[in-house]
């Protein structure tokens, strides 16, 4: 007869233990959801408009970026005259410095940024060419 009043109360200590195990996994994932809310919120307000890098991105250059003549039309002719194969000095001789160089799987990326137009980026291959670009896109192509 013991026994029979063993089980039970064995089988309700049970249930409460891992009732507040559950209620501790909870809580946690509630943590979680809330911190990961807050980063999402952060980073839809910070401006990304490069594509993030898988390495450390290299230091900034000093000098600003900056373009190449003061209207947004000289600026449309100098990114229009960037080509694939233009070397590194050819293409600071059209847009000037960049604002940022990154390194995105082990290739260089010179990033522009130009306000009220956006951003900008030149991709270089290995051997320091240019491979592609992405001119900037908002309001003015």
């Amino acid at each position: 007869m013991l026994m029979s009043l063993a089980t039970p109360t064995t089988r309700v200590h049970a249930q409460d233990t891992e009732a507040s195990s559950l209620q501790r996994e909870v809580e946690e994932l509630r943590r979680e959801v809330k911190s990961l809310q807050e980063q999402v919120k952060t980073l839809k307000t910070e401006p990304s408009p490069a594509p993030q890098p898988q390495a450390q991105p290299t230091p900034a250059p000093a000098t600003p970026a900056k373009p190449a003549a003061d209207s947004i039309v000289a600026l449309r002719e100098s990114w229009s005259h960037v080509d694939k194969g233009m070397t590194q000095p050819e293409i600071t001789g059209l847009l000037g410095a960049p604002a940022k160089e990154l390194t995105i799987d082990g290739k260089l990326v010179w990033y522009y940024y130009y306000a009220g137009i956006g951003g900008a980026s030149v991709f270089f291959n290995s051997d320091g060419h240019v491979s592609s670009k992405q001119r900037p896109t908002v309001g003015w192509w």
